[in-house]
Parts: structure tokens; C-alpha cells; sequence
């Protein structure tokens, strides 16, 4: 336990690269305008849509570890996740309707949103599960906006073949990576699991787990 506690102490002394965290909020910037072009979302729609899904998972994560959301007080985020968001609009929207291109820009995004929740919550020396938590927090937040506001019911409480557990893997492999090694490599696995885990569950039809059988009879 003590080695365990030790690493946590090592890790949280590294600060979240600033180019990292805002490449993960412009990738997930994109990936929100092409979700919404790709479902008819007018212009403007399109635009605030990749805008509020590119600043929603770190500005939660922010909320949660009760600081100042670095999206809001950092000039240069908001004109480059809304670039982003042109970008995603312009060229991606075609691209996310191909089954494995849309999981593979999906399970980056997540990866990496992933990465810069846990870290920063490591950084502020939370507890373990808290780390975890703000992982798959600052990964969620996004989609799950992208979905109400394009009047679709949230990928992450509906039938999403393992939605849940691509984010919860990932976090789990970024926390291991990241105390026993270091950040980077904590980084390339969560993007891998999270990755592996979206591509095989959708392509191969493996459900999330749900209440049928229970609900079936009756108990």
C-alpha cells in the first residue's frame, strides 16, 4: 500500500500538458459538429453543438475538482475547439456515417478525454475512485450532450455495446499506465482499450448488460 500511495505522490506532481488537454477537446469538438451535421442540425446548431461538446468534459472535470474551468479562463480554447468544430462539419460528417472510421475517431476522443480527467484529478491528489470517476466523467459529458441537443436519447444510458465499460477499462488501464509508468503510457492505453473495446463490442453485437430478463419475470 505504501508503494501504491508512493506513486500516486509521484504521479500528481506531473501537470497535465497543456497541448495534450486541448487536442482532446478539439478532437471531441469535431466529432460533436460531425454528429450533428450528420444529423441535420443546421448551421448555426451545428457549430454550438461542436463548441459545448469539445468544452463539456473538461469544464465537468473542472467543476468537480472545484477549480476554474481552464476552457473559460484560457483565451485561446473556444476559437480552437470552435475551429474544430468547422472542421469536424466540413469534412467529417460523411465520414462518421462508416461504421469503424466513426468508432476509431470515437474511442481517440475518449481515450484521451479519459486521460486528461484522471490526470488532473492525480494532480490534485484525489483518491483513487475519484480519479476513476473524473476519468469516465470528463469522457461522458460530451456525447451525452451531443445527444440531447441533437434530440437523441444518450448513447451512455442506452443500449451502447459496452459503452460504459470501453470508458470504465480505459480509465482503469490510464490510472495503472500512468502511476506504475508514466502519463504517456497511460495515455496509449486508455485510447487502445477504449478503442479495441468500442470496435469489437458494436462489430461484434456484444449488449450492454440490461434488465430484460429480470424485467421479463417479474422479479
Amino acid at each position: 500500500m505504501e508503494f501504491f500511495n508512493h506513486n500516486l505522490s509521484l504521479q500528481s506532481a506531473q501537470s497535465l500538458p497543456v497541448w495534450l488537454e486541448l487536442a482532446a477537446m478539439m478532437i471531441t469538438g469535431i466529432l460533436g459538429a460531425a454528429v450533428a451535421r450528420s444529423r441535420n442540425v443546421p448551421i448555426y446548431g451545428t457549430l454550438l453543438c461542436g463548441l459545448i461538446v469539445g468544452l463539456g468534459g473538461g469544464m465537468t472535470r473542472d467543476m468537480l475538482l472545484n477549480l476554474k474551468p481552464v476552457a473559460i479562463y484560457t483565451w485561446y480554447y473556444i476559437p480552437a475547439i470552435l475551429f474544430a468544430a468547422l472542421i469536424g462539419a466540413l469534412f467529417f460528417s460523411k465520414v462518421i456515417k462508416q461504421l469503424i472510421p466513426n468508432l476509431l475517431i470515437d474511442g481517440i476522443a475518449m481515450g484521451l478525454l479519459i486521460s486528461i480527467g484522471a490526470q488532473k484529478a492525480l494532480v490534485h491528489q484525489t483518491p483513487i475512485l475519484s480519479a476513476l470517476f473524473c476519468g469516465v466523467a470528463t469522457a461522458s459529458v460530451g456525447g451525452m450532450i451531443a445527444d440531447v441537443l441533437t434530440q437523441n436519447r444518450a448513447a451512455v444510458v442506452s443500449q451502447a455495446h459496452w459503452l460504459g465499460v470501453s470508458l470504465t477499462a480505459g480509465t482503469i488501464g490510464y490510472l495503472i499506465g500512468s502511476i506504475f509508468f508514466n502519463f504517456y503510457v497511460g495515455v496509449v492505453i486508455a485510447v487502445i482499450v477504449t478503442t479495441t473495446l468500442r470496435i469489437l463490442s458494436v462489430t461484434k453485437n456484444w449488449p450492454s448488460p440490461d434488465w430484460s430478463k429480470q424485467s421479463a419475470t417479474g422479479k
